[in-house]
């Protein structure tokens, strides 16, 4: 009787060895939320791994302050930035990253960040006056212009009371700034023309500047105060809407 005998030969070649290290995980992971694209959206940005092996990296996000994330969608090497666009006016999301290599090794997860979904753009609403809405520019946050402010559009004693302030810069950090206020008073003295029926402005006097601080960090409401505290605080109102009128949130 012949016997086969199967001989199995196991042939290791040099520099075939199998790739099991993960991937390192991204680095710098940052965002920020803007409203000055056609869609609100949260972009986010990190840097490579010093692997020099990867082939794409997943982006997770969570809705519950980091309780959980969720698979937010994936990015090709060697792009290193996303945009997402599910977003709700108000809220605070988080971002995590990792990355994926060719030998389909999944490394282990960036830093997260959190980024809420607030800024200052828009028109904001001067309560109390009959002045035209502040208009906070969403891509610098400063107003166009200066702008000016009649005082509840009462005459005093026929004086009319008017306040100019220059152009703002917002802080972007604290949506915050100040500046020197001018105010203008107006003389009002009935004209002795019979073919003008109302009063005539005759002589006006600008004050002593005044300190102001515009705040605009809450969502909805806005203040102007002054250092002197000779004049009241001036209530402004987030319509949530951009400068061209178009609803920022639907």
């Amino acid at each position: 009787m012949k016997q086969s005998i199967l001989i199995s030969l196991i042939i290791l070649l040099p520099g075939c060895d199998l790739d099991e290290s993960p991937p390192l995980a991204p680095i710098q992971v940052r965002g920020y939320f803007t409203m000055s694209e056609p869609i609100a959206r949260i972009n986010i940005a990190w840097e490579a791994p010093l692997n020099d092996d990867v082939k794409e990296y997943h982006i997770f996000k969570s809705k519950d302050n980091g309780l959980s994330f969720d698979s937010l969608g994936l990015v090709l090497e060697p792009n290193t930035l996303f945009s997402d666009t599910s977003i709700t006016w108000m809220e605070s999301f988080g971002y995590k990253v990792r990355a994926k290599d060719y030998s389909t090794n999944i490394g282990e997860f960036s830093d997260s960040i959190f980024i809420k979904c607030f800024k200052p753009g828009g028109n904001w609403l001067l309560s109390g006056s009959d002045s035209t809405e502040l208009c906070i520019n969403s891509i610098t946050y400063q107003t166009e212009e200066s702008f000016q402010l009649n005082l509840q559009s009462e005459f005093i004693n026929d004086t009319l009371r008017i306040m100019d302030f220059p152009s703002i810069q917002l802080d972007t950090n604290t949506w915050n700034s100040n500046g020197w206020m001018y105010l203008t008073l107006k003389i009002l003295i009935p004209s002795n023309d019979s073919l003008i029926l109302n009063d005539t402005l005759t002589y006006s006097n600008t004050i002593a500047p005044e300190y102001y601080s515009i705040n605009l960090e809450d969502p909805e409401e806005g203040k102007i105060s002054f250092a002197s505290e000779l004049y009241n605080d001036i209530g402004l109102i987030h319509t949530l809407k951009s400068c061209l009128g178009t609803e920022l949130f639907p």
